[in-house]
C-alpha cells in the first residue's frame, strides 16, 4: 500500500510538473505572440510613413521639374529672340523697341513643398536604400544649381531692364535699337541667356532621368502616388491663376 501510494505521489507530482512547465511554455509563446504582433504593427506603421513621405517627396522633386520646365520656356524665347536681334539681316520696325520689352527675365523660382525638402536633407536616413537616397539628394542638388542659375539670370535681366527703359525713353526709335544692342548691360543679358539655357537644359535631362529612376525604385504606392500628384496640380493651378 505505502508503494502504491508514493507512486501516486509521484505521479501527481510529474502531473503537476508537467502542468507548471506547460503554463510556463504557454506563458513564453504568449509574450512572444505579442511582442511579434507589436513589432507588425510598428512596421506597418513605418511602411505607412514610409510610403505618405517617400510619395510626397516625389510629387515635390516633379513639381520642382515642371517648374523648371517652365521657366525654361521663357529663357527660350529670349534665347531666340536674341538671336534674331542680332541677326545681320534682322530688319528693325516701329515696334522693335517694344517688342524688346518682353525678353526680359521677370520670373521668380518658387519654393515648392518646404516641409518635404527640409525633412529630407534632416532625415533622409529614414530612407534604407542608399541608392534612391542618394539619387534624391542629386536631384535636390541639380534643383539648386537651376534655382541660383535662374536668380542669377533675374539679376542681370533686372539691370538691362532699367538700361533698355532709359535709352528706349531717352532716344530715338533707330537710335534706341543700336544703342540697346550695344550696351555693355544689355550684352551681359544676351550673354547670361545664352548660359542659362545650355546649363538648364543640361540640368533638367538629368533631373528627369534620375526622378525617373527614383519612381521606378522607390516602391511607392501608385494609388498614393496618382492621388497626391491630382491634388497637388489642383493646388498649382489655384495658385497660377490668383497670379494672373
Amino acid at each position: 500500500m505505502a508503494e502504491e501510494n508514493s507512486f501516486k505521489e509521484n505521479l501527481n507530482w510529474k502531473k503537476l510538473s508537467i502542468d507548471a512547465v506547460n503554463t510556463i511554455i504557454a506563458t513564453a509563446i504568449g509574450i512572444i505572440l505579442g511582442l511579434l504582433v507589436d513589432k507588425w504593427r510598428e512596421n506597418v506603421n513605418n511602411q505607412e510613413n514610409y510610403q505618405k513621405v517617400i510619395v510626397a517627396t516625389i510629387v515635390n522633386l516633379e513639381n520642382y521639374k515642371s517648374q523648371i520646365e517652365n521657366l525654361e520656356s521663357y529663357v527660350d524665347y529670349s534665347s531666340e529672340e536674341f538671336d534674331t536681334y542680332y541677326d545681320a539681316e534682322y530688319e528693325e520696325t516701329d515696334s522693335t523697341m517694344d517688342e524688346i520689352g518682353y525678353v526680359f527675365f521677370s520670373e521668380n523660382f518658387q519654393q515648392q513643398d518646404r516641409w518635404i525638402e527640409e525633412n529630407f536633407i534632416t532625415n533622409g536616413g529614414f530612407i534604407e536604400d542608399a541608392d534612391l537616397r542618394l539619387k534624391i539628394g542629386n536631384v535636390y542638388s541639380l534643383i539648386d544649381l537651376c534655382k541660383n542659375s535662374f536668380a542669377h539670370l533675374k539679376t542681370v535681366s533686372d539691370k538691362a531692364y532699367d538700361k533698355y527703359v532709359d535709352i528706349y525713353v531717352n532716344e530715338d526709335s533707330k537710335n534706341a535699337f543700336d544703342k540697346l544692342l550695344t550696351d555693355k548691360e544689355f550684352m551681359a543679358y544676351s550673354s547670361a541667356i545664352t548660359e542659362t539655357k545650355y546649363n538648364v537644359d543640361t540640368w533638367l535631362k538629368s533631373i528627369d532621368e534620375l526622378t525617373q529612376e527614383i519612381v521606378k525604385i522607390a516602391n511607392a504606392d501608385e494609388k498614393q502616388l496618382t492621388e497626391m500628384r491630382q491634388s497637388s496640380k489642383k493646388i498649382l493651378d489655384m495658385i497660377s491663376k490668383s497670379r494672373e
